[in-house]
């Protein structure tokens, strides 16, 4: 078997390969007749792998294309040859995986977050918090309203319906300030 062959066949492979899965990507979580085909592949890890199915097939394409063009257009022996098959599966495998983690990183951010999101939000006080004891308040983070219990930072007495700042969070407790003194 020469190496031009080899090439080629992985480049063949690596070809097939994608269109197989786009082909399985075009079925995937339809209803035919009653019978639900589910066939998404849905990667739930947060982010993609570098070492997955679809960066080994990008990384054989890549080393079949590059390997096809030295050794057909280009006229290079073995060595060389391989040196450009290698490079080209590299970078197009590094390509890959770039594309798919900023499609992962942005896909999979959902609406959780933490309490030290909310902090410096300005919040509506729902239930007036007292002077020295607790009230609650109703802010927006990522999209979503929240209620908190709230204290003022400073122990006074904050009217419902006044706009806070969050400054803090002291386990699930907010504790604020009127917007006023805010900066």
């Amino acid at each position: 078997m020469s190496v031009g062959l080899v090439y080629t066949s992985l480049l063949a492979i690596g070809i097939l390969y994608a269109v197989i899965a786009t082909l399985l990507g075009a079925f995937a979580d339809h209803d035919f007749g009653g019978v639900h085909v589910d066939a998404s592949g849905n990667l739930d890890a947060g982010q993609p792998h570098p070492i997955s199915g679809t960066i080994i097939a990008t990384f054989i394409t890549g080393f079949g294309a590059g390997g096809t063009v030295a050794h057909y257009h280009l006229g290079w022996n073995l060595f060389p040859g391989l040196l450009a098959a290698s490079a080209s599966g590299a970078v197009l495998a590094g390509a890959a995986f770039a594309v798919l983690e900023m499609l992962f990183s942005r896909t999979q951010a959902g609406s959780e977050f933490s309490v030290g999101d909310a902090v410096g939000l300005v919040a509506e006080v729902i239930t007036p918090i007292s002077a020295g004891s607790t009230g609650e308040i109703a802010y927006t983070v990522k999209g979503q309203r929240e209620r908190a219990a709230a204290r003022a930072a400073d122990g006074t007495e904050i009217a419902k319906g006044r706009s806070v700042v969050i400054e803090k969070f002291v386990g699930a407790t907010a504790y604020v300030h009127a917007k006023e003194w805010a900066s």
